[in-house]
């Protein structure tokens, strides 16, 4: 290499340092780390027979925002039913994402009763039937 290639390549590195600098510098300022949602079950309260032929699954569960930001997200619930865990899919509002305010909350009810097949069901299969909690998730799509 001769004297003016070596001093081309030292002004190259000379001028590219600090442009590198200041690009890893700011991509470090604007990262931010999201904190994972929590969440609580309130309340929750299966009756397998509510005496008008039909069952009720009821329950509560407050999700928490600890960032600084609003979030945008949906709930996932995992139920037990007499044995087999599910996680039903819910029927989609015209929005369906939940916002959830910089350090606040929001407590997602569910409370439906819903009719028995009562001519494949006796009364004894009805009273045996039971849903139990499993957990809950709060999927964040936009922050």
């Amino acid at each position: 290499m001769n004297s003016k290639q070596t001093w081309t390549m030292k002004n190259k590195l000379l001028l590219f340092f600090p442009i590198f600098l200041l690009f890893m510098g700011c991509a470090n300022d604007a990262e931010t780390t999201t904190k994972e949602i929590s969440s609580e079950v309130l309340f929750f309260e299966f009756i397998p027979d509510t005496g008008n032929s039909s069952s009720r699954l009821h329950y509560e569960i407050k999700y928490t925002n600890p960032n600084d930001f609003a979030i945008q997200g949906y709930t996932t619930v995992t139920l037990n039913y007499n044995g087999l865990v599910l996680t039903p899919i819910k029927r989609l509002p015209q929005d369906p994402y939940i916002n959830i305010e910089a350090n606040s909350s929001y407590t997602e009810v569910y409370n439906v009763e819903s009719p028995h097949d009562t001519q494949s069901l006796s009364p004894e299969q009805i009273q045996s039937f039971y849903v139990k909690f499993v957990s809950t998730k709060f999927t964040i799509v936009n922050e």
